[in-house]
């Protein structure tokens, strides 16, 4: 029962203090909406980020590890970016299988990942699914992650 009292005044306190605060008389300060990925990394209209990407490295029937990649794309035109999130999903699928193929046939273990090699497999994915060049494969990260032996 000695807990009651303080317990309630603590309560009443927060139940007036609440509203006040929700109506904007405490603080002058314009409440922003959380920035999405693309405002994160860029402010250009042109760029279309992608998920990050993830891929394992399979070499001697053995998992030796994971590479992960954070990527966009630069695409200029507005029809061919338009066109670009319509195939969203299949550009999505085609990166996968490039990263895919990248590291279990032309990554090294203990070696450090080829951007330019990874690029350039990304690069032909992209224009083969939107049919010809004009979107620009931009790399933000390669990470290379392995195996925990226990």
């Amino acid at each position: 029962m000695r807990f009651v009292a303080p317990l309630l005044a603590v309560a009443l306190f927060a139940s007036f203090a609440t509203p006040a605060s929700a109506s904007g008389g405490g603080s002058s300060a314009p409440a922003q909406a959380p920035a999405t990925r693309q405002e994160r990394l860029t402010s250009a209209e042109t760029y279309l980020p992608m998920p990050t990407l993830s891929a394992g490295v399979l070499q001697r029937n053995d998992n030796q590890g994971t590479i992960v990649v954070d990527m966009g794309l630069d695409i200029p035109d507005a029809d061919l970016r338009h066109r670009a999130l319509l195939n969203a999903p299949r550009i999505r699928d085609a990166l996968r299988t490039a990263l895919s193929s990248y590291s279990s046939t032309y990554y090294r273990v203990r070696t450090a990942p080829d951007p330019t090699e990874l690029t350039r497999h990304m690069q032909l994915a992209v224009n083969r699914v939107l049919g010809g060049p004009g979107a620009r494969v931009l790399l933000a990260n390669i990470i290379y992650q392995r195996p925990q032996r226990q």
